[in-house]
This record gives C-alpha cells, structure tokens and sequence, in this order.
C-alpha cells in the first residue's frame, strides 16, 4: 500500500513550486483543487525496497569515501554488493 499525505497550501503558485521542489526529493506531489482549498497529495516516487537499496547504497558510499576504502558498491539482485574496483 502506498501512503499518501495531504499538504493544504493557501494557493496554486505556492503548490506548483512545492511540486517541483519535493519532486527533486524523491516525492511526487499531485496538486487537488477544490472551492474551499488547494492541496497536494504527496508520496514517495519509489517503493519502500527501492528507497531502502538507495539509501543503504548512499550511507554505505559515505562511508567509503570517507574512510578512503578502496571498493566499491554495485546493485544487484534487488539489494546492492560491496567488492573491490577491479573485480
């Protein structure tokens, strides 16, 4: 199941730029408009496995390249592989 927020925002200018905004964040914005409000129903583009392989592989690049740990990560098979450059 997908969740779903709902952002009230006092007009149509405000939420257009918030759509591109979150959208650069991984979040799809869908703008509803009604009589009484302007509101923007907000998800995550990807599904939770997607965003866990993501995150997990940025943390894990961090940590490499901080530590200057030759390796490298590399996705694979729903999940993601820490091995040498060369290999």
């Amino acid at each position: 199941m997908t969740v779903t927020i709902e952002i009230e925002v006092p007009r149509r200018g405000i939420a257009s730029d918030l759509t591109e905004v979150l959208g650069a964040r991984g979040l799809h914005a869908e703008i509803v408009e009604t009589r009484e409000a302007c509101t923007l129903r907000v998800r995550f583009v990807d599904d939770e496995l997607e965003r866990l392989v993501v995150e997990s592989t940025r943390a894990i690049e961090s940590y490499l390249s901080d530590g200057m740990v030759p390796l490298i990560v590399q996705r694979a098979d729903g999940g993601c592989i820490v091995r040498p450059a060369g290999d």
